[in-house]
C-alpha cells in the first residue's frame, strides 16, 4: 500500500530515524563519508563497474524478454547509447498494444550508464508487458548543465517519433505509447524525468507523456526555495552527514554539473510562471507551473537530503494542482539504499513497490 503523506515537521523529521535493518548493513560495510572521495575516484570506480555488471546482466537475463542496444544520434551528432527491453513474443506481430517507459539512471549527472536502469526495466516488462528504454546521457564537468536535459529531452521526442512509426527498427510493432508513455528515473534521473514532463506539456508531445516515475529525485534550487514552503524544506541540513549521499558528494556533483539555480529546467519546482503572482507577503506559489502536468508517482527516502524535496513537490502536485499523485516513503532510508544493499528486505520491497507504482501510473490511462 502506498504511503500516507506526512503532515506535521515533527513526522516529517522523524522519518530521518535511521531503520535498524539498514543500521546494521552499513556498520558492516566498508562505506566512507563522501569527504574521502575525489570526483576521479568516482568516475573511475564506475566506470570500472561497467564491464562486470553487464556480465551480471548478460548472465541473469530472463529467457523470455529480448533486449538491444543501439545508438541515436543526437542534435550535434553525440550518438545516445539506449537499451530497449521488451518481450521476446512481442515479435511475432500478433501481440496487442504495448505502453511505452523511458527510464534515466542516476549519478549526479556526473556519472551512469543505461545499464543501471535496466535490472527495473526487466520487472516493469515482465509485470506490464511494457517495451522499456534505458538511455544515456552526456555527464559533467566536461558536459555540464544543461546537456543532460537536452539530451534526454532529445532521447524522449526520439521514442515518441519512433513510437508513431509502422515500421519501427527499434520498436517491436506492438508499442503503443497512447495506452501508457512513462518517463522516470532514480536521483539525476528523476530531476531530467520531472522537467521532461514539463517539457512534453509545453511542446505538445505526440504522443502525450500519460505519467512520471520521480524516485529520490531533487527538484527544488535549495537557493530559492519558495517563503510559503520554507518551513517544510529541512532535510537539506537535517541529513546533510546522511550515509550514501552527504553534503560533501552533493557539493561534488554540483560543482560538476554548475546547475543554474533560476533555471526551471534544472529545477523544475518553480517554472516561474508569471500567473503565480504574490498574494501576499512572502505568499508565491508554484501552482500554475504545474498545472496539466502527468500523474506522478514518488518514491521518498528518509534519511536524504533531497527528502524534502520529494515530499514538497508531491504535496503541491496533489492539493494545489489537482495532478493525481501517490507516494512511497520509506522512514530511516538513506538515498537510493537499494543501489548498495541489495540483499535487504526493504530494497526487495521498493523494487514490488515501483512495479506496482508503474502499474497505477498505467491503470490511470487505461481507466481515464
Amino acid at each position: 500500500m502506498p504511503s500516507t503523506p506526512v503532515n506535521t515537521i515533527e513526522d516529517i523529521l522523524a522519518t530521518a530515524t535511521i531503520d535498524p535493518a539498514f543500521s546494521a548493513a552499513l556498520g558492516s560495510s566498508n562505506l566512507l563519508p563522501g569527504s574521502n572521495y575525489t570526483l576521479a575516484d568516482i568516475k573511475q570506480g564506475t566506470v570500472a563497474g561497467l564491464a562486470p555488471l553487464q556480465t551480471r546482466l548478460s548472465e541473469s537475463q530472463p529467457p523470455q524478454i529480448t533486449e538491444t542496444e543501439h545508438c541515436i544520434k543526437l542534435r550535434d551528432d553525440w550518438a545516445s547509447r539506449i537499451i530497449v527491453c521488451h518481450l521476446t513474443s512481442d515479435l511475432q506481430g500478433t501481440a496487442p498494444p504495448r505502453p511505452l517507459i523511458l527510464l534515466l539512471h542516476g549519478g549526479g549527472h556526473t556519472i551512469g550508464y543505461p545499464e543501471m536502469q535496466l535490472r527495473l526495466a526487466r520487472e516493469l516488462v515482465l509485470a506490464h508487458s511494457a517495451v522499456v528504454i534505458c538511455s544515456s546521457y552526456r555527464l559533467a564537468p566536461e558536459f555540464p548543465f544543461p546537456f543532460s536535459i537536452c539530451d534526454s529531452w532529445e532521447v524522449l521526442e526520439f521514442c515518441a517519433s519512433e513510437n508513431r512509426k509502422s515500421n519501427s527498427a527499434i520498436l517491436p510493432r506492438c508499442t503503443d505509447a497512447r495506452v501508457g508513455f512513462l518517463v522516470g528515473g532514480e536521483s539525476a534521473g528523476a530531476n531530467l524525468a520531472a522537467s521532461l514532463a514539463h517539457l512534453a506539456r509545453d511542446h505538445n508531445l505526440n504522443p502525450p507523456l500519460t505519467g512520471q516515475i520521480l524516485v529520490a529525485g531533487t527538484y527544488i534550487s535549495p537557493e530559492r526555495v519558495p517563503e510559503r514552503y520554507k518551513d517544510r524544506y529541512l532535510s537539506r541540513e537535517q541529513n546533510a552527514d546522511a550515509p550514501i549521499l552527504d553534503r560533501h558528494l552533493i557539493k561534488l556533483f554540483t560543482d560538476a554539473f554548475q546547475p543554474d539555480p533560476t533555471s526551471k529546467l534544472c529545477y523544475p519546482f518553480d517554472q516561474n510562471d508569471p500567473r503565480d503572482e504574490v498574494e501576499g507577503a512572502g505568499t508565491r506559489s508554484v501552482k500554475h507551473g504545474h498545472l496539466g502536468v502527468a500523474p506522478a508517482y514518488f518514491q521518498v527516502c528518509g534519511l536524504d537530503p533531497s527528502r524534502d524535496d520529494g515530499l514538497i513537490y508531491e504535496k503541491v502536485l496533489r492539493e494545489e494542482c489537482d495532478v493525481p499523485t501517490r507516494l512511497d516513503l520509506y522512514n530511516g532510508l538513506a538515498h537510493c539504499w537499494w543501489a548498495m544493499f541489495p540483499d535487504l528486505e526493504m530494497s526487495q520491497r521498493r523494487t514490488k513497490d515501483t512495479v506496482n507504482g508503474v502499474g497505477w501510473l498505467l491503470s490511470l490511462k487505461k481507466n481515464g
